[in-house]
């Protein structure tokens, strides 16, 4: 959380645990905990409360009116960066799909407080006139928001179709989020792309042609990454991106190795492909950034995962190990 926060310019001032049976239903947290956060608020000027978990929107209105602060739950940090890192028109609409289905549940709490403005018994008040156009507003939007994306998603059918039918093979490199697939992509085709230290730096494909040791062409393809506690709706709105991965040859599971945690995200990059119904696609796993590691901990790895790649793809180490993998897989596959 701390950094999909600093992605998006929130600095991390402090961070507060709580362990509870349950999360409390108007508050999230316990109202003791959250008068102590109040008193921090003031004394620090802090802007604005990250909850890392998606919380109801009675808590959010509950919490932001108690602090007077701003209130973000997990989904929305990930919305925020996701719209920072939009570049495509796919992307962005995607995007603001994702955020405006998000945004109709709020706006549905808010409609008896906005009721108060006004209005008798068997009256409309000004404040439900005015959510009951908002709500049609953004529904509208969202129908037409997804009217563009279909066509887009038609005209990607049948770029897919035509490079089916090239016999090329597909190759997809998928992997947590800033796992380094851009800095691996950008090696593999020679050619520079976009690649920074933040997540969810690639929201739309990227593909790129890239020549094996036979001499043949693959298509490699870079996609938006993985996380955990992904939130739904941002796995619908993203769908049909993701849903490119079901039409390849081989996928790349790529794995920041200098990461404690890699076993665990391991599993959540297989729940998150489980979850889009991928097919049973080869897979080939590759442990990247071993610049970052101790010797003798890559060669324990190696010894547990006997047939992974190690590679550092900022210091194009062991690229052409992986390409030659990548072909050897690939073989066994039938193209003409």
């Amino acid at each position: 959380m701390e950094e999909l926060c600093e992605t998006i310019g929130i600095k991390v001032v402090d961070k507060i645990f709580q362990k509870r049976n349950r999360p409390n239903p108007s508050f999230y947290i316990g109202k003791g905990l959250l008068e102590k956060v109040k008193e921090f608020f003031i004394r620090e000027n802090i802007d604005y409360l990250v909850i890392d978990d998606n919380i109801s929107h009675i808590q959010r209105r509950n919490i932001e009116k108690y602090l007077e602060k701003k209130v973000y739950d997990r989904t929305e940090i990930i919305l925020e960066i996701f719209a920072k890192h939009a570049k495509t028109n796919e992307g962005r609409l995607q995007v603001e799909i994702a955020r405006l289905k998000y945004l109709l549940p709020y706006l549905v709490g808010q409609g008896k407080e906005l009721s108060r403005l006004g209005g008798g018994i068997g009256t409309r008040g000004p404040g439900e006139k005015s959510l009951e156009y908002s709500k049609r507003y953004i529904k509208n939007r969202i129908k037409k928001l997804e009217s563009k994306l279909k066509k887009l998603e038609s005209i990607r059918q049948v770029q897919r179709k035509k490079r089916n039918q090239s016999n090329i093979y597909k190759v997809s490199i998928v992997g947590y989020t800033n796992a380094g697939k851009t800095t691996l992509l950008s090696n593999l085709a020679k050619e520079t792309l976009l690649s920074k230290n933040e997540m969810f730096t690639t929201l739309s494909p990227v593909s790129r042609r890239v020549l094996l040791p036979s001499g043949r062409y693959a298509i490699f393809s870079d996609t938006v990454g993985f996380i955990r506690n992904l939130h739904p709706l941002i796995i619908e709105a993203f769908h049909s991106t993701l849903e490119e991965i079901n039409f390849s040859d081989l996928i790349i599971i790529l794995v920041d190795v200098a990461d404690k945690n890699f076993e665990e995200k391991l599993e959540i990059i297989d729940e998150t492909l489980e979850s889009i119904n991928i097919a049973k696609i080869k897979t080939l796993l590759v442990f990247n950034k071993i610049d970052l590691c101790h010797k003798d901990y890559i060669k324990n790895l190696q010894r547990r995962f006997s047939n992974a790649v190690f590679i550092s793809a900022k210091n194009k180490e062991n690229i052409s190990t992986l390409l030659h993998q990548v072909e050897n897989l690939l073989q066994k596959e039938v193209k003409i």
